[in-house]
């Protein structure tokens, strides 16, 4: 019988592959209970990049869980990407379950730059430019104030979905895992999911809508972004626990779901894109058996 409380299903990643829409679809299966916050990131102690910190305040996001719940569940995006965020968890609990969304590295680039911009994580606006100034950052260089993480930008690791699936794979029994595409959940969503809950061994259930969650989204004005992610940083400094008031309503006020990358520079990159992740590509069909040749074309 399921433990009460204690969380045995994770999605672990990898961030901007449909993460957000896989969580929901499970929301609406009665065997499932999804944490209260999708991405606490409790378990990724190498990270900057946490929400909660104490067992007590984690646990509690799943106090509203009963008997009639085979599962417990949450999403944070960045756990597969953690050095130690696997380990931690199968400490947690040995017999966790894990799902690990995948998707495309050249367009996963373009989605984590901007979804990364819109956060505040990053502060130069072409991904072209992002891109190029890794080994920069990677040397302690323009780091904007408010990166949570600066691993997060270096975007040709963060990508290399392939280098971390095979990771994950040394150590998650493979019964207890299950990777889904992207691709795969836009085009076959009902069977896609379905396959999800087989794997789970929980009922069957086809949904009435498969839409898209957390779809790309922009800052109206980037200035006032970064004003509020200083006061954010200042209130934390100070152990200020209220909220922000009239700030917080205009930060949701500040965004924008009209974002499009300019189109001369995704083509430019697009090669030394698909250069960069062919070998990383390769690697990833061998982990998870699938042709991935469309990818690499």
């Amino acid at each position: 019988m399921l433990q009460i409380n204690i969380p045995n299903l994770f999605i672990i990643g990898a961030p901007k592959c449909g993460t957000s829409s896989m969580i929901h679809y499970l929301s609406n299966h009665p065997q499932i209970f999804v944490s209260k916050v999708k991405e606490p990131h409790y378990f990724n102690k190498d990270s900057g990049h946490r929400y909660y910190f104490e067992e007590k305040d984690y646990l509690n996001l799943f106090s509203e869980a009963n008997e009639s719940h085979s599962y417990l569940c949450e999403g944070s995006v960045w756990y597969m990407y953690s050095e130690v965020a696997i380990e931690e968890i199968l400490r947690f609990n040995p017999n966790a379950k894990f799902i690990i969304m995948l998707r495309n590295p050249v367009s996963m680039f373009f989605s984590l730059h901007q979804e990364l911009l819109f956060g505040g994580s990053e502060d130069i606006k072409s991904a072209k430019e992002a891109w190029e100034i890794q080994e920069q950052r990677r040397n302690g260089k323009n780091i904007p104030n408010g990166c949570s993480d600066p691993r997060f930008l270096q975007y040709g690791e963060a990508c290399k979905l392939g280098k971390q699936a095979f990771r994950v794979t040394q150590k998650i029994p493979e019964e207890n895992l299950i990777f889904v595409l992207l691709d795969d959940l836009k085009s076959k969503s009902d069977s896609t999911y379905n396959k999800t809950l087989k794997f789970l061994g929980v009922a069957p259930l086809s949904l009435e809508s498969y839409d898209i969650i957390n779809k790309k989204k922009g800052r109206i004005s980037y200035t006032l972004s970064k004003f509020f992610i200083f006061i954010t940083k200042l209130k934390k400094k100070f152990g200020i626990k209220r909220g922000l008031g009239v700030l917080s309503a205009l930060n949701k006020l500040n965004i924008s779901q009209d974002v499009s990358n300019e189109y001369g520079e995704v083509e430019l990159l697009k090669p030394i894109l698909s250069e960069y992740f062919k070998k990383d590509i390769l690697l990833l069909e061998k982990v998870i058996n699938k042709d991935l040749s469309h990818w690499k074309s």
